[in-house]
């Protein structure tokens, strides 16, 4: 005589508690009854309660003890501001505040062309998926619902009292869930369905990578781990070495000299009218280098200073150019002068032309290694100032500023921000 085995207790089908605005109430129990053809069991206000306390605590605790909560989302919903689904909504979202993120519990049912954009719902139904259930009467997508519920249900306090988890045997390994499903764009809603699409990619590589062979995934936490300790001992190997990152080469802003200073050297500049006599531009550097004593230094036109700076030239019988010539080059000789005291050299012959090679030969020699200068183009009616390496010739900038409505000033600024920072002596 043999002796059957006992067998495991059957495990309880998933509960789901429906959420409805009483104007959709026919849907709901359309779909109440569609839920339980399939299996699962289902609970809402038309269960027997009656009424008063009794009735609100009954349900507080079926939302807080179900496996799935749904609400019904409708035209009627949207309409209604206020309502005691809205309460059990708020009781369902701060359930969820103890829950995984990735734990299926909110499953917004559509039951018209309601869309996530315009829905009166909390934020948290906005981050879930909704399926569309027209009329809640059977169809594809709920029976697709309810076959995942089915598959991969979470169970409730209750259940896990009377089925709990039992250890995995040894050398087997840990059920790894199935992928998410691929969410779905609703009208409207673009952003939030490429955000679900970067966290469905997410996590789809996760689940990936977890079901690859152990000893695979041992190689590729080992190799991360490398290659985080050999970037780590090569920043090291550099503070040891002290092989910082070269600084950036110092930047003026254009505004290195106070107000007051400014006053003075438009002063000097209006000053200045450079005639056919070589004088006039000594005048102007002495000048300079007397008000300003104390920034520009002793060597004002040094021979060997590292800037030469060259009058700015300008056709001959053009007053309006050869007055914004000399101003300009007055302001911005000071300017410059004063920011790189004791590097800036001073010539009395202003260039015949743009050209290069009469820079180069003027620059190598005062023994320069940059020349400042610039002149004023007839045809285009443009001062054009210019910065040229002695080395190789070659224009490190050059800037157009038209004649009509020019400012020397503002020129000078411009430029001074534009001069190589120069090494101290």
């Amino acid at each position: 005589m043999s002796i059957a085995e006992p067998t495991a207790p059957q495990r309880p089908p998933p509960t789901v508690f429906l959420s409805y605005a009483s104007e959709d109430r026919k849907a709901a129990q359309s779909l109440r009854d569609a839920l339980q053809t399939y299996g699962l069991e289902v609970w809402y206000d038309e269960s027997g309660l009656d009424g008063g306390d009794a009735w609100d605590q009954k349900i507080r605790r079926q939302i807080r003890e179900c496996d799935f909560f749904m609400p019904l989302i409708s035209a009627q919903t949207d309409a209604r501001p206020e309502g005691y689904f809205r309460r059990e909504w708020r009781l369902a979202v701060e359930r969820t505040q103890d829950m995984a993120d990735d734990h299926t519990f909110l499953l917004p049912i559509v039951l018209d062309d309601s869309t996530q954009g315009r829905a009166r719902v909390p934020d948290k139904f906005l981050a879930v998926q909704w399926t569309r259930v027209p009329g809640g009467e059977a169809c594809a997508s709920l029976e697709g619902l309810c076959r995942r519920l089915l598959g991969a249900r979470a169970p409730g306090p209750d259940s896990r009292r009377e089925a709990p988890e039992r250890p995995a045997a040894a050398g087997t390994r840990p059920a790894v869930r199935g992928y998410p499903e691929f969410p779905r764009e609703e009208p409207g809603q673009r952003v939030r369905f490429w955000a679900h699409a970067v966290g469905w990619l997410l996590q789809s590589a996760w689940i990936a990578f977890k079901r690859l062979p152990r000893w695979i995934r041992w190689i590729i936490w080992i190799w991360l781990a490398i290659a985080v300790m050999s970037r780590g001992c090569s920043v090291s190997r550099n503070w040891d070495r002290d092989e910082s990152p070269p600084a950036p080469p110092k930047a003026l802003s254009g505004n290195t000299i106070s107000p007051a200073d400014a006053r003075k050297l438009k002063d000097i500049a209006d000053a200045y009218h450079r005639s056919s006599s070589t004088s006039d531009v000594a005048r102007l550097g002495l000048a300079v280098a007397q008000t300003f004593a104390s920034e520009v230094g002793k060597e004002v036109a040094a021979a060997r200073a590292p800037v030469l700076a060259v009058p700015f030239g300008a056709p001959s019988g053009d007053e309006a150019a050869r007055k914004l010539a000399d101003s300009a080059f007055a302001q911005v000789y000071g300017r410059v002068a004063i920011s790189r005291h004791g590097h800036v050299g001073l010539t009395n012959e202003p260039l015949a032309s743009l050209e290069t090679t009469p820079a180069v030969a003027q620059g190598r020699a005062h023994q320069a290694k940059y020349v400042l200068y610039g002149a004023v183009d007839a045809q285009s009616q443009s001062l054009t100032v210019r910065l040229l390496s002695v080395q190789d010739g070659a224009v490190l900038w050059s800037e157009s500023y038209p004649v009509t409505g020019a400012d020397p000033a503002a020129i000078a600024a411009q430029v001074e921000a534009k001069m190589p920072a120069m090494e101290e002596n």
